[in-house]
């Protein structure tokens, strides 16, 4: 019998109950990743069936999900081609994210140890990431991780430890390299206004 490993806060046993969840969300992205560009709307129904409390950010296909039910996006975010979400262990996006192409967020992993690994457990460590993000093209967010709000990950980043917020972090293994002073930000009428104008109500 297995037992339950040392070095994991979520620990979840490969079963029939797992494995029917995978499917299910493969299912739905095979789907969404092969919609036409202007099923809009098509795509925002997919994305209610796979996500927790979707709140209408724009997602390009290709996007890859193991779960789903263990991902959460808040509101008016843009995210690229090729996202990688393995939320075996809760996957958590702030609102107002931008993540560039081909952004992997592994909150999935694997014990060290051979007696350990073999056992049939999937592993993980939450990710989190607040608002007002920015996580450049090709960057690896790793499990036990947390992006704290309005920084900026350079692209192609490992982030293996937590980002604090208002910085500018790069490179394998992600540091931190510049505070951002970020200015004086507009309302959301502002905001609001402007979307209005170019005739881009509720876009993200």
């Amino acid at each position: 019998m297995a037992n339950k490993l040392s070095d994991f806060s979520v620990q979840t046993l490969i079963c029939n109950d797992l494995l029917e969840k995978q499917m299910e969300c493969r299912e739905l992205l095979y789907d969404f990743n092969h919609s036409r560009p202007r099923e809009i709307e098509l795509r925002r129904s997919i994305l209610k069936k796979i996500i927790i409390n979707y709140q209408g950010t724009h997602i390009e296909p290709p996007f890859i999900c193991d779960i789903g039910q263990n991902f959460t996006i808040g509101k008016g975010g843009f995210i690229n081609y090729g996202l990688t979400v393995l939320d075996i262990a809760p996957v958590t996006i702030g609102d107002h994210v931008l993540i560039a192409p081909n952004v992997q967020l592994c909150a999935a992993s694997h014990p060290i140890l051979l007696s350990e690994r073999i056992q049939p457990f999937a592993c993980g460590e939450p990710i989190s990431i607040g608002d007002c993000v920015w996580i450049g093209a090709g960057s690896i967010v790793l499990g036990g991780v947390t992006i704290g709000s309005n920084s900026v990950i350079g692209a192609g980043s490992v982030v293996t430890k937590d980002i604090p917020d208002n910085v500018i972090a790069v490179g394998n293994p992600c540091k931190v390299i510049k505070t951002i002073e970020h200015g004086k930000m507009p309302t959301q009428a502002e905001v609001d206004a402007l979307l209005k104008k170019h005739g881009l109500e509720g876009w993200g």
